[in-house]
């Protein structure tokens, strides 16, 4: 399974950043190099060849700086270019000390020890296939240039040689010892090392790839939280040796129900995750009874399911939906039917609310934003499962009027006049008679309508105070006014979230239900909220 992960998760970014570090390092030793090598013609500049030596160098030298021009990240993700380009290079190397060589007299220069240092560099970042091609390469090429050029001893050719082949099979030996160190550490650092499956870095990485490659292939993509139930209790009971060996024994448990294609991490304490390519709503349902069933001979447990792409198009929103799932299950409710119908109705809607968001703020994923925040109140005011998909529904929707308002206004970057506001003020209604024109989504129609009507009668479009709000509309402005203070926008920076926090209280009673301000207040800063029914 890990041989199956590593080629789903594609190349380490610390092996990138590694070999990029090595291009610089490559650089200015071959600038060194050629420095070197000048300072060594002007000493014995009554030699041949002089000035046409130095004239190598210096456009060795600008060559050498130009390599840094040129953006290398991408090539350096691609792992065949990028050995062909080191090969490359190294082969420039080596070509040019034969050709310093060859101008200096031949073979028996001194500067034929200069074929060490594409040995050295190759042993810094090659892999051993790699190394191996270069050292075979300097040997074979000095002695075809001694055997052609002569000039030179058959013993003084024969040292020469035999100690490039061993000093190639060191530094082969040795980038064989790189390469294993390389990957143990990246191992270590995508695995648990209590439980040896993935870490959370491990799991998003994988999570991320997975995702990339259903969206290209069209296929589904299944996702499973598993939160073991109880487990603090075995820890204050037994110790924490034997919640260490049960997280153990979970691991064993569940891989062995797992194809090698899935994946299989632990996100923190007690709670895991299963990727499941290729598996759709059923087929994650069935996985997840399955191993609820291994699971509960040692353990009860809980699970959470989301799939790609009726749950979510990325991996918040799969990770958000499965998070509501779980804590369905744990807090004693059914966990959510997942009908066919209402997870396509999420799917389009994110997909209609991404397109809204990019026309206003780029790459901040505002409507998905606003449906976290507004989900979190709603669980604290212990909604159902059914109310809280509904609200989501909303949320996602809730800006989607402003595909009427010109890019202009929504991008501006100072304040709104009076005519432009007026235009902007046109959206709730908009939405909302766009969103009724689906069968089954007049009550998220009505919230849309009021979700920019304030507590005092002052907001619009139709001036209604107080309970005559819909509570998921109120839920709504106090989500969208948080995540909008809090995230960056063409006419300001993103406000810390303390400050976003003393702005909804500054205007709680007036413009925000003073009693949902601090639900969310205590929702952000993970504190109890008193108890109250405002359903």
């Amino acid at each position: 399974m890990e041989s199956a992960a590593a080629a789903a998760i594609g190349p380490d970014p610390a092996d990138v950043r590694f070999r990029l570090r090595n291009v610089s390092a490559g650089v200015f030793l071959s600038v060194f190099c050629c420095l070197f090598y000048i300072a060594y013609y002007l000493l014995t500049w009554s030699g041949p060849h002089r000035s046409a030596l130095v004239t190598m160098l210096g456009v060795s030298i600008l060559g050498s700086f130009g390599l840094r021009a040129i953006p290398m990240e991408g090539l350096m993700r691609r792992p065949v270019a990028r050995e062909a380009f080191f090969i490359g290079w190294s082969v420039s190397l080596i070509g040019l000390i034969l050709t310093a060589m060859a101008l200096d007299g031949g073979v028996d220069s001194p500067l034929s020890v200069a074929l060490f240092l594409p040995l050295a560099f190759s042993s810094l970042s090659y892999p051993v296939g790699s190394m191996l091609a270069v050292g075979a390469l300097t040997v074979a090429t000095y002695v075809g240039d001694a055997a052609v050029q002569g000039g030179t001893s058959f013993a003084h050719a024969f040292f020469m040689a035999s100690t490039l082949a061993i000093a190639a099979w060191m530094c082969a030996w040795q980038a064989r010892l790189h390469a294993s160190q390389r990957q143990e550490l990246s191992r270590v650092s995508r695995s648990d090392p209590l439980t040896d499956c993935l870490n959370r870095r491990g799991f998003e990485e994988r999570f991320a790839a997975e995702l990339a490659r259903a969206s290209r292939d069209g296929t589904p993509l299944g996702l499973v939280l598993v939160d073991l139930d109880d487990f603090k209790q075995i820890n204050d009971s037994r110790g924490h040796a034997a919640g260490d060996e049960l997280l153990r024994w979970t691991v064993t448990a569940l891989s062995a129900h797992l194809r090698p294609t899935d994946a299989l991490g632990r996100l923190g304490g007690d709670e895991f995750a299963l990727l499941v390519p290729g598996a759709g709503e059923q087929h994650t349902a069935a996985l997840a009874q399955r191993l609820q069933s291994v699971l509960s001979e040692r353990t009860p447990a809980s699970f959470g399911l989301a799939s790609f792409p009726l749950d979510g198009s990325d991996r918040e929103e799969l990770h958000q939906h499965a998070d509501l799932d779980l804590y369905a299950v744990k807090h004693g409710r059914p966990a959510a039917p997942g009908a066919p119908g209402r997870r396509r109705e999420l799917s389009w809607a994110a997909a209609l609310a991404h397109a809204v968001d990019l026309r206003m703020a780029g790459h901040h994923k505002h409507s998905s934003e606003v449906g976290r925040h507004a989900v979190a109140v709603a669980l604290r005011l212990g909604w159902p499962q059914e109310r809280l998909e509904r609200l989501r529904l909303a949320a996602l929707l809730h800006d989607v009027g402003k595909v009427a308002v010109p890019e202009a206004i929504l991008r501006k970057p100072g304040a709104l006049d009076e005519q432009e506001m007026a235009v902007m003020r046109t959206h709730p209604a908009t939405g909302a008679e766009m969103v009724a024109q689906i069968e089954g989504m007049e009550d998220v129609a009505e919230w849309i309508r009021h979700s920019h009507e304030h507590v005092d009668g002052s907001g619009y479009p139709d001036g209604v105070a107080g309970d005559a709000i819909p509570l998921e509309s109120r839920i709504l402005l106090v989500a969208d006014a948080f995540d909008a203070m809090t995230s960056n926008r063409a006419y300001r920076d993103a406000m810390p979230a303390a400050d976003a926090l003393a702005e909804l209280r500054r205007c709680a009673g007036r413009q925000f239900d003073a009693h949902l301000v601090e639900v969310l207040a205590a929702t952000v800063e993970g504190r109890p909220v008193a108890a109250r029914d405002v359903a």
